[in-house]
Formats: C-alpha cells, structure tokens, sequence
C-alpha cells in the first residue's frame, strides 16, 4: 500500500475526524494517486490512517479507519456495514424504508445504501469508490448474512453514455413499482429507474410533520413536489385539498401515482407541470392562498431559460411566495444545500419578510432523520435544514 506524507493542517483535520481529502492535504500537491487505489496517510513515519482515493470534482478521497491494524479489507468492511446495520436495528421501525449506510457519516463516504423492503439500493458517487465495488458488494452480503431479495445499482458520477446508471446487481428483481409504507401512506417506488426511486427519504421529517398536524378541511401548497412525498402525506393526514406543483410532466406524474396508490379522490388534488414562478404569478393574479405552503427549494434547477440557485434565489422565491400563506398559516422551507448553513439559510427565510407586512414565528426545526448519520466534524454531511413558520399568529 502506498504510504503517503499529508500536511501538518491535514493531519489535525484527520485526526478530528474530517473524512475528506483534496489534493491540497498531500505534502506534494503535484502527487498523481491511482483512482480506487487504498492509500496510508503519514506524518513522517507516524501513521495517521487509511484512505481511499475517489476523485470527484474538487475532492480526493475519503478516510477510513485510524487505527492502523484495521486495514481496508473485506472483513472490515463487513464490520462497518454490520455496525451500521445493528445501529438502524435499535432506533428504526424494519419495515419503513431507510438508510442503512450514510456514506461518510458510517465510515465510508462516496457510497450511500438504502432499504426498500426486502431490497437494498447502492448509490455510487465516486468512480474510485465503485472500483472496490466486488469488495464491497461481498462485504456488505456477509454484514447482512445474505437476507434480502435483490441489491440495485445507481451510479450518480459521471458514466459511458452505453452504460446503465442503474442496475439489478444479485437477486431477483422488484415489482414495478415497489409499494412500501412509511406511517399511513403507502409510496410506489421504482428500483430501476436511472438516478432515483422516487421517494427522498431524506424529507422524511416533513412527511411526519405534517402526518401530526392538524389538516382537516385544510389547503396545502406543495412546491417542488416531485418524489418528495409531501403531497400524499398531506392528504392521508385529512388536508381538504393538495395543490402540487412540479417543473415536469414525469414529476407530476409521480405524484399523482402517489396519490392514485392511497386511493385518494384526484378531484380534491390539484397537480401541475409548470414552473413554480409562473405559478406565483398566477396566484398573486388571482388572490389565491393556502393554509400551508412547504417551499422545498432545489439546491440548482434550471428550466428552459431561467436557473435557480438556492444560495442567491431563495429570498426572493419566499417574498413572491408569502402572499399565498393565509393569516395564521404556515410556511414550511426547506433546503438540502450543504454549502448553505443553517444561520445562512435563516437569515435569507428573515430577509424575506422585508418589507412585507408580514411576521412568523418558527415553531420547528428539522435536520436530517436519525438514520442519516452525519460527523459533528464535517458540517457538509448534515446538508438538511427545514424550518416550519407560523405566520402573522
């Protein structure tokens, strides 16, 4: 194995428990390291751990064990899946889908794992990371003594155009679509489809937010509301009527299964392909509003010829927004940023209000749901932040 010198900043960050490498932590920048390949991070001669280098955009590689007699093996993998595994076992209800593996957060970033049922869902984010993919596919079979019906593929770096970004890699093959239950609601998911399922998991906090609230004879806005779920949980939950709004015909689509699967009455459910500001527009036009409004921003979107980055666009997307909330109403705001931190994010949510004759209340706060396991070390990995707001109360 390659030893290799880091730099004095490098081996504090490393020993804090900071899992990313750039090239810049390499004592000789210039350095040209193997993609895949398994490294020891030294200084001088003392070890300080193991690393595997996953190039992808500005990052070098991630860090695994620091203790030096825990080498990259298949058994140590199969101990870290399994400890993940039984982690997930005391805290989560089996049957409700899950992370089982949150990339660097369980020891091993540029790879995430999630459960559907009886089937497992690898998403890849790292080529170097995917080259040790036999090794990891093995351990992770040991880790769970072979008790699933199928594991999938997803690859989310760049791939051949030839090649599949998504794939059936041992066992037999899912129902199309995949029905699981989270609470009362029941959500279609679709192992096959290229990059995503069609649940985020992730938003989960929301889904149960709004599963407790008191929504009879109630309207919701759901902007963004491809794969996030919120539409179905809102109706299952008594919401008098859902209005969804999504950029595409495929993201509508989703939603509308979601709904058609809980037998819910399409004519109390609105859905809509059209871009979010041009629905805005449409409600300040007619005076339209809502008693909940849950804005889940994209972190970058671009359609047709306008972009959106949440970092810069999402003050001016909650002023146009505010108009739709009733008196009394709420305003759910969410974002999955990780370069945005939390007092970033609410001072956009305040500068919002300037100049409006509104004020709020926060009433909560979500982060990510507790099988997304993050490092106190490494902010980036705890990319969640939801605010709930109680207007003009």
């Amino acid at each position: 194995m390659q030893r290799v010198q880091i730099t004095g900043n490098s081996q504090r960050k490393v020993k804090d428990g900071y899992p990313l490498l750039v090239q810049d932590d390499l004592k000789d920048p210039s350095m040209r390291l193997t993609d895949g390949s398994f490294i020891a991070l030294m200084a001088s001669s003392q070890f300080m751990g193991y690393a595997l280098v996953a190039k992808h955009r500005r990052q070098l590689g991630w860090v695994l064990s620091l203790d030096e007699s825990e080498t990259p093996t298949t058994d140590y993998f199969r101990k870290l899946f399994k400890q993940a595994l039984v982690r997930r076992a005391t805290t989560m209800d089996p049957s409700m889908p899950q992370r089982v593996f949150n990339a660097d957060g369980d020891g091993l970033g540029g790879v995430t794992i999630d459960r559907y049922a009886d089937y497992y869902v690898f998403t890849w984010y790292a080529q170097g990371v995917y080259q040790q993919r036999e090794m990891i596919y093995a351990a992770f079979e040991a880790a769970t003594d072979h008790q699933f019906k199928g594991i999938y593929a997803k690859l989310r770096f760049n791939v051949e155009a030839g090649n599949l970004k998504s794939r059936l890699v041992t066992g037999t093959e899912a129902p199309e679509p995949l029905l699981v239950t989270e609470g009362d609601v029941t959500y279609p998911v679709h192992l096959q489809d290229d990059l995503t399922t069609g649940l985020l998991l992730d938003m989960r906090p929301i889904r149960q937010w709004l599963a407790g609230a008191e929504l009879q004879g109630k309207t919701v806005l759901n902007l963004f509301s491809q794969e996030n779920g919120i539409t179905a949980a809102a109706a299952v939950a008594g919401a008098a009527k859902t209005i969804s709004i999504e950029t595409n015909k495929k993201g509508a689509a989703a939603t509308a299964d979601q709904l058609a699967i809980n037998n819910l009455d399409p004519d109390k459910h609105e859905i809509r392909a059209i871009e979010v500001n041009s629905y805005l527009d449409y409600t300040a036009k007619h005076h339209l509003s809502y008693d909940v409004v849950v804005v889940t921003a994209p972190t970058f979107a671009r359609v047709k010829k306008q972009k959106f980055q949440v970092a810069t666009d999402l003050t001016d997307l909650l002023a146009q927004a505010l108009p739709t909330v009733r008196r009394d109403g709420q305003l759910v705001v969410a974002t999955t940023a990780n370069n945005f931190s939390m007092k970033k994010f609410k001072a956009a949510v305040d500068e919002a209000f300037i100049g409006s004759d509104r004020d709020y209340t926060v009433t909560e706060t979500f982060r990510l749901p507790a099988d997304f396991v993050t490092r106190k070390a490494y902010l980036a990995s705890n990319y969640l932040k939801v605010l709930v707001l109680t207007l003009d109360k």
